[in-house]
């Protein structure tokens, strides 16, 4: 099998030297093992820096050769519109709650989309059915939509490496932005992220922002089935563990101790970036010599910082003030012999770096935000006998509540947090680190790696099962096989009419009465309309059309010879009074809200609340009602937007065997419901089942919506008017 990786940049520099850090060094040791086992990968992304026209082929060549690259070429002025621009001064900041620091440009967000669609250009020239597709990161949330247009089937992943923000900050976002993005993002079978609270975020975003909602965190748009969860991002533990006890490793550890007289070091590794919160640490370090004196002189804060968008003018902003923090402690505490803060501004290698880990005694990661942030986790797994002081804002914190946590913007606790650390006693230190290390050790990179591949492909097969079913309203399967009589059975709201508003607004077009009238010309053809609608508003809609109309999900029958309802069943109505004053206390909770009293039943409207508010009080009112009951001669369903009370005996299912002729028949049944599953249910083999929309369903067949249901009829009467 062939994996192709997709993220803003390549694994190697664009003259070819490897890149360090990031996620090449992250997925390298499941890239090894699943190249090992006969697949193939090719990474996709951008070399990092504009290619002449002239050598493009020739290099694409060279990459994919030696490297098993697939460099995307962008113009150095689109690169920079999209990369500077809106990845870097809109959504970083954004998703990183740096709301002041963001800028909302159309200009950088065309080039964002432009850089998106070079991006699917390159993989369409080599994609092939069977692969699978995992992008990567904030660059390219518009891809997977992308690449999902170009090719339906395709087994695509997508994983966000950086926070997704709440609701309340990610509308910040201009609405023509945001759509764009999440529309994007939905392309994928599986949607990535680092915690718990992030999937969460996203979900209610796709609820606020495009009325989305999810049934156990699966997602169905545009007759797309797509998962979403949590994966946080695990290291290569046992790379880090061997080689921190290997004697390499430990000739250099003891080197630098020496070097550092054996004083209590104190580790911090970032790169340069606001939302790191590294000023923040250093006035926390300095908090804490000012009021523990006793330490000058006991320890050393090793202060490591790489390099990162230098020719950015807020980031060499930052830079210097770190050095002026740097300097003014080092001169107020610093003696002939001591140095407080030994500063190093430069990328360390792994080689160098878990030394420093196995050294440290206090490791601080405190950034102001961080989607998760594996020093943390590589820094546990280097040694044993050190104290991770983390921030509770890193996505790490999910995982590691054994690790001193802290609030970054709290420079008090910050510092008490060091002198926590400092002190702690070994036998504490490794009981905690123990912990924290046997559950890395479960969840190394290759384990996440593999969980979303199959996570992936699970998603993959339900969408397979999901598309299985959707069917073109012009199909020959969706004709009469035989010249048996047809009856059709349809529903009402969100099959034979879109939703509306508000109930009274959604009414048949001109066109579909019409239609319904010519086919009811052939004398074979018998209609139903089976709907939870009242009997007074089906009998205005359909006067002058002689079908069976079914009101309030079987309650009551009009035969299409007749002008009298008859009852299909008797009521008691003892419960209708107390439901009623129920269902109106939460219309007074919910604004937008109402409730509909029919005669055998009560629905609960909340198409036009805030959807959150709406939701959230359905969710309250199912789990309410559903208490009460059991025994209570009602029950509980929810449908689109609403919440029915319906009393015992009642259902579209029953109603529909109540109301067919008793000879063999052409059955069809149209409905977009969890009401018309009863239907679905009730019918034999024989009968073709209809589902439109988007959600799960036992019908045969689905349609997308209301539209392909009058373009079926349509079909039909020219399929008759033939057979003529």
């Amino acid at each position: 099998m062939r994996l192709i990786l997709v993220s803003n940049r390549l694994p190697v520099q664009w003259d070819g030297t490897p890149s360090v850090g990031g996620l090449a060094t992250g997925l390298s040791s499941f890239l090894s093992e699943w190249k090992s086992a006969g697949n193939e990968v090719l990474w996709v992304g951008w070399p990092g820096k504009s290619i002449p026209d002239k050598e493009q082929i020739s290099y694409s060549e060279k990459m994919r050769n030696e490297f098993g690259t697939i460099p995307v070429f962008l113009k150095q002025k689109l690169a920079d519109s999209f990369y500077n621009g809106f990845c870097n001064k809109t959504i970083w900041p954004l998703f990183h709650y740096f709301t002041a620091n963001c800028e909302y440009s159309d200009i950088t967000f065309e080039s964002y989309i432009e850089a998106n669609e070079e991006f699917a250009k390159v993989i369409t020239n080599f994609y092939e059915p069977g692969d699978w597709v995992w992008v990567h990161d904030y660059h390219l949330f518009l891809l997977p939509g992308m690449l999902r247009n170009i090719f339906p089937n395709i087994l695509l992943s997508f994983f966000l490496h950086i926070p997704f923000p709440t609701f309340e900050i990610f509308r910040l976002m201009p609405e023509r932005f945001r759509t764009r993005i999440l529309n994007g993002i939905l392309g994928a079978d599986l949607i990535g992220f680092h915690t718990q609270s992030y999937t969460q975020y996203f979900l209610r975003t796709l609820l606020r922002c495009l009325g989305i909602e999810n049934e156990r965190g699966i997602v169905f748009h545009k007759n797309h089935l797509t998962k979403t969860g949590a994966f946080p991002m695990g290291i290569n533990v046992e790379q880090f563990r061997n080689y921190s006890q290997s004697k390499e490793c430990n000739q250099i550890a003891n080197s630098i101790n020496v070097n550092h007289k054996n004083l209590k070091q104190i580790l911090s590794v970032d790169r340069l970036d606001y939302t790191k919160g590294v000023l923040q640490r250093l006035n926390a370090f300095e908090l804490f010599l000012k009021q523990n004196p006793h330490w000058i002189r006991k320890c050393k804060l090793v202060l490591i910082l790489v390099p990162s968008r230098t020719d950015v003018s807020s980031y060499q902003t930052m830079k210097r003030a770190i050095d002026e923090k740097i300097g003014a402690i080092n001169g107020s505490f610093g003696t002939l012999d001591w140095t407080p803060i030994l500063y190093q501004y430069k990328g360390f290698p792994f080689e160098e770096l878990v030394p420093l880990y196995k050294n440290t005694h206090v490791m601080l990661v405190t950034p102001f935000r961080d989607g998760m942030n594996l020093v943390a986790k590589e820094f546990l797994v280097s040694q044993d006998c050190g104290v991770l002081v983390l921030s509770e804002m890193a996505g790490a914190s999910a995982e590691l509540p054994e690790a001193i946590l802290v609030n970054p913007n709290d420079l008090q606790s910050m510092a008490d947090a060091i002198l926590e650390a400092i002190k702690m006693v070994p036998d504490e230190i490794h009981s905690r680190n123990q912990i924290m290390t046997k559950r890395l050790s479960e969840n190394s990179v290759k384990s996440w790696a593999e969980k979303i591949y199959i996570e992936t492909e699970d998603a993959a097969k339900k969408n397979l099962s999901f598309q299985t079913k959707s069917i073109s309203p012009s199909s020959d399967i969706l004709l009469p096989k035989t010249n048996k009589p047809i009856f059709i059975i349809f529903d009402y709201d969100g099959t034979l009419v879109p939703f509306e508003s508000l109930p009274h607004l959604a009414t048949p077009k001109p066109e579909l009465i019409e239609n319904l009238k010519e086919l009811l010309n052939f004398d074979h053809v018998s209609i139903a309309i089976i709907s939870g609608r009242d009997k007074l508003f089906l009998e205005t809609i359909f006067a002058e059309i002689p079908i069976h109309l079914v009101a309030e999900h079987g309650a009551w029958h009009k035969p299409p010879t007749s002008s009298r309802w008859n009852s299909l069943f008797t009521s008691s109505g003892e419960w209708k009074s107390q439901i009623k004053n129920h269902l109106d206390e939460f219309t007074k909770r919910v604004p937008g809200s109402f409730t509909e009293e029919k005669d055998f039943s009560l629905v609960w409207h909340f198409r036009n609340a805030d959807p959150d508010i709406g939701l959230n009080a359905a969710r309250e009112m199912l789990d309410e009602l559903s208490q009460v009951s059991s025994n209570s001669g009602f029950f509980v369903q929810r449908g689109n937007k609403i919440i029915e009370v319906r009393e015992y005996g009642t259902g579209k299912g029953k109603a529909a065997l109540k109301i067919l002729p008793n000879e063999d028949l052409n059955i069809f049944i149209f409905g977009d419901d969890t009401t018309d599953e009863d239907m679905f249910r009730e019918m034999n083999e024989s009968v073709v089942t209809v589902k439109i929309g988007k959600s799960e369903t036992i019908a045969k067949y689905r349609f997308r919506d209301p539209d392909d249901v009058s373009l079926w009829i349509k079909n039909l009467i020219v399929f008759f008017n033939k057979e003529k």
